[in-house]
């Protein structure tokens, strides 16, 4: 660096002799070419005997540098699998830093990757192998410098990359350098003072290019603003042309980018809109602002109406529910808004249909509010109806025979003493069949009723304290009878409903009983009332069997029975908590559970309290 910057100004200064002119100027070039070779030989000197340590220095770190830097590439590129770029690296590293030897060694001694291709002796990548024991090493043996980088490569294994550099001829190459700067630097003084003269015209264009890009930002992205002068000469001319031929390579790069990428986009959206186009339900794309980003034909059809339309217009236009537009407004306001299922009757033509339109927040930015999938239950929701018909006939016409049938047993065993044990034992039998079976006629009306919306409730004034002591009287039996503990915890006084009294105790019925009926000899069952913020809250908790996640979420669907195998060996219907829930749902409260599979279920009824019933 001394020795560049004294060239420097040496020339500086015969630079500004030559523009002066003058009879001083042999003078002056004798006194700076004297001065100059003196000063040249004296600093090659140095460099050769003086700084051949730090040369030498310099080589080793220059090698390990190169080591290290290729081995965290070899590290990405063999766990990428990209052994062909891993060898073009590793042969361009040799050959660049003039190496002794570069390779990449396997655990087995293969060599995987080197400077020279005839040494390579696996020619496949191994899906993966064992990982050595091996750690950094470096060794010094004159004339070489050599360092060993062991290379962890994430799901294959372990490598090393053994490299070598020689220490001697780069510190020959270091004086031969010396000693070639000094004979060059002869021979440019020589010739710039022969051809200066005839430069200098043309040296105006380079120096405009030279202030052009000293001057521009580093990170200027329009290289027109390197553009000089055309009037300066050939060289500002040519420089132009290559500025202009730049920008347009440039511009053409970023267009075939820009393009391929549209082109990209553009055919997955294509595959994905003939996928959806497809589906037999209609699917709505809701995006900002509450309008149609996308619409299948499905949902074109089910909303009589055309995708050109409904594309890019206003959902409200279409759907004019007001239930579907508020669920779409909070999907799009709440991105984790869980979904609604929302089903609407809607007029045609013929005849009226019945649509059921499913609401989710999409969540993601760029990529619409909400998504809302539409189905045509018309036949669904008619099979449905046929069905509750025919189980209401059904159950009316077996209503009438069972209660004659219970009747008469229940003579039969008035009149006990006509009859012998045996006959006792049957009409027992027959009358409790009788019951269960008269039971479950009425269930299947219950729900029949609850679904055909002609469920009513006689309201009066409940007296809840009353119920519950009514309901603890009725299973305390049976519940000793199994062993199990029954417990009550109802406060000394709770307010009066306004409610059906018949259909409460149903309720209650069904949820102690069940846990009753599930829970195991020696465990406990506990029934809990609490009231508070003007609702009185009933749970019903047990050690029984307790449910799967799956079965908890379908425990209130009609008919349904868990698929534990305990459940199935007890006697049961599915109807008793579909329809508990329908009941307390009509007295405006709710049937919840938590449950764990073998730890117990814990029910909640929630029942609203009116403000002017105390």
């Amino acid at each position: 660096m001394k020795t560049r910057s004294l060239i420097i100004g040496r020339l500086a200064v015969v630079g500004r002799a030559i523009a002066r002119g003058g009879a001083a100027f042999n003078l002056l070039i004798f006194v700076t070419v004297s001065v100059f070779l003196v000063n040249m030989a004296l600093s090659v000197g140095y460099n050769i005997f003086f700084q051949k340590d730090l040369m030498e220095k310099a080589c080793v770190q220059n090698v390990k540098v190169v080591g290290s830097v290729l081995a965290r590439a070899t590290e990405a590129l063999l766990a990428a699998g990209e052994l062909s770029m891993l060898r073009r690296a590793i042969m361009e590293a040799g050959v660049e830093h003039d190496l002794e030897y570069c390779r990449i060694v396997l655990p087995d001694g293969e060599i995987l990757a080197d400077a020279d291709p005839k040494r390579i002796s696996a020619f496949h990548l191994p899906q993966s192998w064992s990982k050595p024991n091996t750690t950094y090493s470096e060794k010094f043996s004159d004339p070489y410098a050599m360092f060993n980088f062991p290379l962890d490569i994430p799901g294959r294994g372990g490598a090393s990359l053994e490299i070598a550099g020689s220490i001697a001829k780069q510190s020959a190459r270091g004086v031969q350098s010396y000693t070639a700067q000094m004979t060059i630097a002869c021979l440019a003084l020589v010739v710039m003072l022969l051809v200066h003269h005839h430069v200098q015209p043309r040296l105006k264009a380079i120096d405009a290019i030279r202030e052009g890009l000293r001057e521009s930002e580093p990170a200027q992205p329009d290289i027109s603003a390197f553009e000089i002068d055309p009037r300066l000469g050939v060289e500002a001319v040519v420089w132009n042309r290559i500025i202009q031929q730049s920008q347009r390579q440039q511009i053409r790069a970023i267009t075939e980018q820009i393009s391929g990428s549209v082109q990209e986009k553009s055919q997955v959206n294509v595959e994905l809109a003939a996928a959806c186009d497809v589906l037999p339900h209609g699917l709505i794309v809701v995006g900002d602002k509450m309008c149609v980003d996308y619409a299948n034909g499905a949902a074109a059809s089910l909303l009589q109406s055309s995708v050109d339309e409904i594309t890019t217009s206003q959902v409200s236009q279409f759907i004019t529910d007001q239930r579907v537009i508020g669920a779409i407004c909070d999907a799009a306001d709440d991105p984790i808004y869980k979904r609604t299922i929302v089903e609407v009757e809607q007029e045609g033509s013929i005849s009226s249909s019945v649509l059921r339109f499913t609401v989710r927040p999409i969540g993601q930015e760029d990529s619409g509010v909400a998504v809302v999938v539409i189905e045509d239950v018309t036949q669904q929701k008619v099979a449905e109806e046929a069905r509750n018909s025919f189980l209401t006939k059904a159950a009316h016409e077996l209503r009438t025979p069972l209660t004659n049938i219970r009747l008469y047993a229940e003579s039969a065993l008035e009149d006990s003493e006509h009859n012998s044990p045996d006959t006792i034992k049957c009409l027992n039998v027959v009358n409790e069949e009788s019951q269960r079976l008269e039971r479950t006629v009425s269930g299947i009306l219950s729900v029949a009723e609850v679904e055909a919306g002609s469920f009513t409730l006689s309201r009066d004034d409940v007296h809840l304290s009353v119920l519950l002591e009514q309901l603890k009287a009725d299973y305390e039996p049976r519940a000793k009878e199994k062993q199990i503990t029954l417990e009550f915890d109802v406060p000394p006084k709770l307010p009066v409903l306004h409610a059906d009294r018949d259909k409460i105790l149903l309720a209650l019925h069904n949820l102690l009983g069940n846990a009753i009926k599930y829970t195991p000899e020696n465990n406990r069952v506990t029934l809990k009332a609490t009231h508070e913020n003007s609702q009185i809250t009933i749970t019903v908790s047990d050690t029984g069997i307790g449910m799967i996640p799956a079965d908890a979420e379908r425990v209130f669907d009609k008919f349904y029975r868990a698929q534990d195998e305990r459940v199935t060996k007890a006697e049961g219907t599915g109807l008793g908590l579909a329809i508990a829930r329908q009941v307390i749902r009509q007295h405006g409260g709710d049937i919840t559970v938590d449950t764990e599979l073998d730890k117990g279920s814990t029910f909640a009824l929630v029942l609203p309290v009116a403000e002017e019933v105390t």
